[in-house]
């Protein structure tokens, strides 16, 4: 009975060392899922929205001219953030080359810059950091995102 106990007593441990080691607050959201077309003239807004499709969770680009897209990325708390993203998994290089990058606002005409990445193809995965202060809200901004290019999945920690 003492093993028996002991056994689970162990395991019990085991099961509470593992959660605490991973990253237990982790968020991860499809492009589709969470993107709002940035800075579109008022005329392109309708048909950007129109033109923007989902592929297995991924936001793709079926206009004729590029997109640049916001995403929403709340964080829960000050310091350094990092936003891995993984762009569109199929279509050719010059489809899938453009710019992210992520930005701290503070609501009183404030912005903190994040590091900028740039794809250069497609199924690529690349992170952008950005300090965050108290009370701050995070953007991730996806800037020209050419015909046939997108946005498939973002992951960070809040």
């Amino acid at each position: 009975m003492r093993r028996k106990a002991t056994s689970l007593l162990l395991g019990f441990c085991l099961v509470i060392t593992a959660g605490a080691a991973s990253p237990a607050f982790a968020r991860s959201t499809t492009g589709f899922n969470s993107f709002r077309v940035w800075m579109s003239s008022a005329g392109a807004f309708k048909a950007t929205y129109s033109c923007l499709t989902e592929y297995f969770g991924a936001v793709v680009n079926h206009c004729a001219f590029p997109v640049s897209l916001m995403f929403d990325v709340p964080v829960d708390n000050a310091g350094s953030h990092t936003f891995t993203v993984q762009n569109y998994f199929e279509g050719n290089d010059a489809e899938n080359t453009f710019d992210c990058q992520s930005f701290a606002y503070n609501g009183k005409s404030s912005i903190t810059d994040g590091s900028v990445i740039d794809f250069t193809g497609p199924k690529q995965t690349l992170s952008t950091s950005v300090t965050v202060d108290a009370d701050e809200s995070v953007q991730l901004i996806c800037r020209d995102i050419p015909e046939g290019g997108g946005v498939a999945n973002i992951n960070w920690n809040p």
